[in-house]
């Protein structure tokens, strides 16, 4: 926890003092698979350079688990302090770096037929609600290697970034609200069903970053 929140006031304090500080600014907006985000950065050197982001999306669409068809709501968010390191002085980067990450994942569903939960049929009346959902390590470091053009220069520029963000595998959890709950084997069906989701969740371990952006620089 104490590390969580030193994370986010290194990010705040990144952003506070960027715009009274030597160097090149930047202000911008970019959107990829995080989601869209604000980004503001700051050239240290010629070769090196810092950038303070948050990220966000969300939708809500069907999920087909393994048995069951689920309502799903995905959210991203993640805010991150990343460092660039640019290479020959050029415009192409390799950057590091770390997320506060709040991306989740919200599963319910309501059976309206006789549905199979861990390989044992059980009626609607018996299952009731299902409700679940995947979260993530609130910390996600993030490695990977990008372009940013006309660097020299105020003005606009492009902006691309392609790497991975480690988040750790998913903690998932499913609870049902039915009176199933009561009956012998329920509980062990359940969990077979929640191991299914988390193996399907957890290719996410390793999130893709790709991302295209415009800023100015000033």
């Amino acid at each position: 926890m104490g590390f969580r929140f030193a994370f986010a006031a290194l990010i705040v304090a990144g952003a506070a003092f960027m715009p009274i500080t030597a160097g090149a600014q930047s202000i911008g907006i970019a959107v990829g698979t995080q989601g869209g985000g604000l980004e503001v950065g700051m050239d240290i050197s010629d070769m090196l350079a810092v950038r303070v982001n948050g990220n966000f999306f969300s939708i809500s669409r069907g999920v087909s688990g393994e048995d069951v068809d689920y309502d799903g709501d995905l959210r991203l968010m993640s805010f991150g302090l990343l460092g660039d390191l640019y290479l020959f002085e050029t415009s192409f980067r390799l950057t590091g770096g770390g997320f506060l990450n709040r991306n989740k994942i919200d599963l319910t569903a309501t059976p309206t037929s006789s549905v199979e939960i861990g390989g044992t049929m059980y009626a609607p009346s018996q299952v009731g609600n299902l409700d679940g959902g995947a979260r993530f390590n609130d910390f996600a470091p993030y490695a990977g290697l990008g372009y940013t053009s006309n660097r020299d220069e105020p003005g606009f520029s492009f902006v691309f970034d392609a790497g991975v963000m480690f988040q750790g595998g998913s903690k998932v959890f499913l609870n049902a609200t039915g009176p199933a709950n009561a009956i012998p084997g329920f509980a062990a069906d359940l969990e077979r069903e929640r191991r299914d989701i988390k193996d399907d969740i957890d290719d996410f371990r390793y999130y893709p970053v790709l991302k295209v952006g415009l800023a100015y620089r000033f």
